[in-house]
């Protein structure tokens, strides 16, 4: 419990999924109670000399915590922190400035997803950059979704994610695209992020291939003045030293040079 692997560190822009990894390393080390208010502080009733050994108390472990906070966030957001004394006072603060949850940042979120696009990002980064913005915007509309309703609200919109990643593709995917699209029943996103992969890769092998064949393409015959190939291969090979066809003068007999050799 020296320190907090936490991978994304909290900007002001990415509570939702700072929060998340944040809430999962608590729970993980069994210390959520000091954010959701049900560990607290209980007043001392024995002697702490005959402790010696035990387990860190409760202030040592909340000092813990927040030191992990203030290890996570920029260092410009920790200037605001100073005046929180807890860890439960740090996080309250945190959520109610950067937390969002409501229709301004929803349609935002609306927005930018209906703007993006595939563009010149690889797949992996069109992936990656998608997922997030719409992992934040399922978060915002299914925050108040009741449990029974919440599995059917997720399906629909793991539906609509799908939909909405393919169409955003370069032309080059289309006929992948299609192909995903039907087949019965159409494959889920994980799924279709695969098989663009491997196209991505094809693509990449076709254009090396395509520009190794265009460099044979324009080379220039200097015997022919023609392009499309070299004089070694050049079916109208002339000697411009004997003056025969068949030959150049590199491979003339006639030629003193080549005699010597």
């Amino acid at each position: 419990m020296d320190s907090a692997p936490v991978c994304v560190k909290f900007t002001g822009t990415n509570y939702s999924t700072w929060a998340f990894q944040f809430e999962l390393f608590l729970k993980g080390k069994d210390l959520w109670g000091h954010i959701n208010g049900t560990d607290v502080e209980k007043p001392s009733t024995f002697d702490k000399s005959q402790d010696v050994g035990s387990s860190p108390s409760w202030a040592v472990l909340d000092a813990r915590i927040m030191s992990w906070l203030l290890g996570s966030v920029e260092p410009h957001i920790v200037t605001h922190l100073r005046p929180h004394r807890s860890t439960q006072s740090i996080w309250a603060y945190l959520k109610k400035v950067y937390h969002q949850d409501n229709d301004a940042r929803r349609f935002q979120l609306e927005h930018t997803i209906s703007m993006f696009q595939h563009g010149s990002l690889s797949i992996q980064d069109y992936y990656s950059a998608f997922l997030t913005l719409w992992q934040e915007y399922a978060d915002l509309v299914t925050a108040d979704v009741p449990i029974a309703a919440l599995s059917t609200i997720q399906t629909i919109h793991a539906t609509t994610r799908r939909d909405q990643f393919l169409m955003k593709l370069r032309p080059e995917y289309e006929s992948v695209c299609s192909f995903l699209l039907n087949r019965s029943p159409v494959p889920s996103l994980d799924i279709c992020f695969g098989e663009l992969l491997r196209e991505e890769q094809r693509l990449s092998t076709q254009v090396i291939l395509e520009q190794s064949h265009g460099s044979s393409g324009t080379a220039t015959c200097f015997c022919c003045k023609e392009y499309g190939h070299i004089a070694a291969t050049c079916p109208k090979k002339f000697c411009s030293y004997c003056k025969k066809k068949g030959h150049i003068i590199k491979e003339c007999h006639i030629h003193p040079q080549n005699c010597q050799a």
